[in-house]
């Protein structure tokens, strides 16, 4: 079950940011708010405000699950790709994490290292989902909308 849950938030995470405008449902709040987070770390890391950027980061690093209905959804319709999206997931809480601790030692080149990872996960994911959206011949918004 533990695994499942895990693939469940990440598949939540992952999929949301290609309709987020298309609604004001949970997931597109879910988003909205590790958007806001990763903004909060931009800014944080330009002034220096370590604690900013560490409590910005923690929150993604903890980032909640969508309601069960949605996971299930997206379960079904990742079907085998879920164990990529699960490990992804872990990828990303780690990268936060590694953001909080260096902000907590007050480590600004740290800091930019371990954001730049974050970044990096981030984008990786939307990436892949946008490709596996075109290879199938749909948009992101035809998947997410069947």
């Amino acid at each position: 079950m533990g695994q499942r849950l895990e693939w469940l938030i990440v598949t939540a995470l992952l999929l949301v940011p290609l309709h987020a405008a298309a609604g004001d449902g949970p997931m597109e709040k879910m988003m909205h708010e590790l958007s806001v987070n990763m903004a909060r770390i931009n800014e944080g890391i330009w002034r220096e405000a370590f604690d900013e950027v560490a409590q910005a980061a923690e929150g993604i690093a903890e980032h909640p699950m969508p309601p069960l209905l949605q996971r299930l959804e997206l379960l079904t319709e990742l079907g085998t790709d879920a164990p990529r999206f699960m490990e992804a997931d872990k990828a990303l809480k780690a990268a936060a994490v590694a953001v909080t601790e260096a902000a907590t030692r007050r480590d600004l080149e740290e800091v930019l290292i371990r954001y730049q990872v974050l970044q990096q996960r981030c984008i990786t994911c939307h990436t892949w989902y946008r490709d596996k959206a075109a290879a199938s011949g749909q948009t992101a918004w035809d998947i997410e909308h069947e």
